[in-house]
């Protein structure tokens, strides 16, 4: 989908966050062009700038109030797409963990640490063999 500019594509954004809002009802299709775009930071950064060309910087002779308004969708769409990309990433970082649990709490594991266990146990008591046979041979050569 190609926009004209980029005001357009901050009123898609907008459109599509307030269909969301409502009780979900945007196309799956509109969500996940909403998904790509959070990642998109050509498109955040276009975002910024031309939010800042329509900004009262203390400026008397500002404009009509159309400025404000454009400014306005371009800071709200800037802000809907940080949002969305901080729930992306919390829900991936969700689905890690869970995935992570699994296999720390699968049988599979449960076994690869009795087996650890068993090999340090055997460690620990061949040392202790070693240890005990130098000091046998020590008070031999004592006596």
């Amino acid at each position: 989908m190609r926009f004209t500019n980029v005001r357009n594509v901050a009123v898609k954004i907008l459109n599509i966050h307030k269909q969301v809002k409502s009780e979900g009802r945007c196309k799956q299709e509109d969500y996940d062009w909403l998904q790509l775009k959070c990642e998109d930071e050509g498109l955040l950064q276009t975002l910024s700038r031309a939010m800042r060309k329509y900004t009262n910087h203390n400026s008397i002779t500002y404009g009509d109030g159309a400025m404000l308004n454009t400014a306005h969708q371009l800071a709200s769409a800037i802000v809907i797409l940080k949002k969305t990309k901080r729930t992306l990433d919390d829900a991936a970082r969700t689905k890690i963990n869970q995935a992570t649990d699994e296999v720390i709490h699968s049988d599979e594991m449960a076994e690869i640490v009795k087996q650890q266990a068993y090999i340090d146990l055997q460690n620990s008591y061949a040392q202790a063999q070693s240890d005990s046979a130098k000091r046998v041979g020590v008070l031999a050569d004592l006596v």
